[in-house]
């Protein structure tokens, strides 16, 4: 009993530990931020508490995306990485057992065709036919038992097969959870590093167009400090929502860090990519957001949208740049308002 008390008392001192470090540093009290907080209390990741406190000493601060970032990078990696090991353990030991399956199914066939010649040459040298009868009937029971050997085989592969397809969509699952913004279940930075990397190749072998949208909610951190992080958690999700409704399939919108998204538009020239730009903000400018626990309205929100077509031989980091100018300019020239690399705007700003 005083085992597990002592217990007890160590959980509840790391909690209090968390709870106070998110109301320090000012972050929102949701399960996310109580993770990392708890992570760091117990000491369980030593790589995540020294990321922390860097942080935390930095001329910023420890903000609330560099926590969610540090969260993501040294928390989900760190569960994803465990995960990878079942499943990895797994399969090797569905691999194991099934070669050792098809090993016996061998040493069986040996045995049996060595019966079979052996029986077969018993029957060519027999002149009597009593003798024929117990050499037949051995030949029966070894087919007999080939059979159901042959038959087990077959069963357990197919039991073999069923397990490696849940082992492999577990797989497909893992890497889609490892490419996801939990908060607003569209694609992470990571997703977008690599749907950007590979699609600028194929547009660059191709001479396809691509395009890049780069969207920053406007006065986010007031909204935030007027309403909470909750409310604040609800916006994100809601334009994030209204980005993927605007969108093909073929599509790519990530959540880019804080209050940015980013969009990948392949195959599509600059006016397409204004258009889809311009579609958004509409929408987006076109909802009254409301407190989901109240109905109290908290008005309206607006995005500024940077737009930039790919050009031909220039790198990823160069065209991220470019659509990140053009950001800028919305925001310089008034805010809640799409702008592209030839705009006159983004060259007054």
């Amino acid at each position: 009993m005083p085992a597990k008390s002592n217990k007890n008392a160590h959980t509840l001192k790391y909690a209090r530990f968390a709870l106070e470090q998110i109301e320090r540093f000012d972050l929102p009290a949701d399960p996310r931020s109580f993770e990392v907080w708890y992570i760091y209390a117990a000491g369980q990741n030593p790589a995540l508490n020294k990321a922390i406190d860097a942080a935390a000493a930095s001329a910023e601060g420890l903000t609330e995306d560099e926590l969610d970032r540090l969260g993501g990078l040294h928390v989900s990696s760190r569960r994803s990485a465990a995960r990878i090991g079942q499943i990895s353990t797994d399969l090797s030991g569905e691999i194991t057992q099934v070669m050792g399956m098809i090993e016996t199914a061998m040493l069986s066939s040996q045995s049996y065709n060595h019966d079979l010649g052996k029986g077969l040459d018993n029957i060519e040298r027999t002149t009597s036919q009593l003798m024929l009868k117990p050499i037949v009937e051995a030949l029966i029971t070894a087919t007999k038992d080939m059979e159901n050997a042959a038959r087990g085989l077959e069963l357990r592969l197919e039991e073999s097969k069923s397990k490696t397809v849940y082992l492999q969509k577990s797989v497909d699952t893992l890497r889609l959870e490892t490419l996801t913004d939990p908060l607003t279940l569209v694609g992470n930075r990571q997703r977008f590093d690599d749907s950007l990397g590979t699609m600028t190749a194929a547009a660059q072998a191709s001479g396809q167009p691509l395009s890049l949208l780069i969207a920053d909610i406007d006065h986010f951190k007031k909204f935030n400090d007027w309403f909470g992080h909750q409310a604040g958690d609800q916006v994100l999700r809601l334009v994030a929502t209204a980005i993927k409704d605007a969108l093909w399939d073929s599509d790519v919108v990530a959540r880019y860090g804080g209050e940015e998204f980013t969009v990948i538009l392949p195959n599509a020239p600059m006016a397409v990519a204004r258009m889809t730009a311009e579609r958004v903000r509409q929408s987006i400018a076109a909802r009254d957001v409301k407190k989901r626990a109240t109905g109290e309205s908290l008005g309206q929100i607006t995005i500024s949208i940077g737009v930039a077509e790919f050009r031909h031989g220039e790198s990823s980091v160069e065209f991220v740049e470019r659509a990140d100018a053009c950001l800028y300019a919305a925001k310089r020239s008034g805010r809640n308002r799409v702008v592209g690399d030839s705009d006159p705007d983004k060259a007054s700003a």
